[in-house]
């Protein structure tokens, strides 16, 4: 029984240890006035409590709101600002005090310097490193669209609803797997 047990717990903890990577689709409206018609971006994220690796990926925002459109920004709701590195494609990658609309987030991803930023199907990949663990899911994150037009508002603030990841199913399965072999083997022993 014992190895039964030990079995078992070793496959939630490897399920569980996969949890830490994500990719989230962006389109939902969180401040401002224009809701595009469906996700404009994608941000993968995976690591461990204190390095992250994320590529945030830009769709076609020329058609979905304006041919001056770039992501600006990535508002994060963390209590550690981290450092950057390994900073890989379309613009910049630093580290700016403030966050996102409403004071829910503790800093931001700026993608901008004046010269580049993210605009229409351009992908940036950075790591993040944290002194301390955080934990960051998919309302960690805001993403800033800006360079609008005025009857989009000018900019505004996008979340996400985060689609379940393959690890995901895996965990519910193991353990909804686990619940009904400890319910069988209850049965069996009365």
């Amino acid at each position: 029984m014992y190895l039964v047990r030990h079995w078992l717990f070793t496959i939630c903890l490897l399920a569980s240890s996969a949890a830490h990577a994500a990719t989230d689709f962006y389109g939902t409206l969180l401040s401002g006035t224009y809701q595009p018609s469906e996700s404009f971006a994608s941000m993968s994220y995976d690591g461990s409590d204190t390095v992250y690796n994320f590529t945030l990926n830009a769709f076609d925002l020329d058609a979905l709101f304006t041919t001056d459109a770039f992501i600006g920004a990535i508002a994060v709701d963390a209590a550690f600002q981290p450092t950057i590195s390994n900073v890989t494609g379309g613009t910049v990658v630093s580290v700016a005090p403030g966050g996102g609309p409403g004071g829910g987030f503790d800093f931001r991803f700026d993608l901008t310097d004046g010269q580049t930023r993210l605009t229409a199907n351009e992908t940036v990949s950075f790591t993040a490193t944290f002194s301390d663990p955080v934990v960051l899911s998919a309302n960690s994150f805001a993403l800033h669209v800006q360079g609008l037009t005025d009857a989009q508002g000018g900019s505004a603030w996008y979340t996400t609803t985060p689609v379940p990841e393959p690890s995901t199913y895996g965990m519910l399965l193991a353990g909804l797997g686990l619940i009904g072999f400890l319910g069988r083997k209850r049965l069996n022993q009365h």
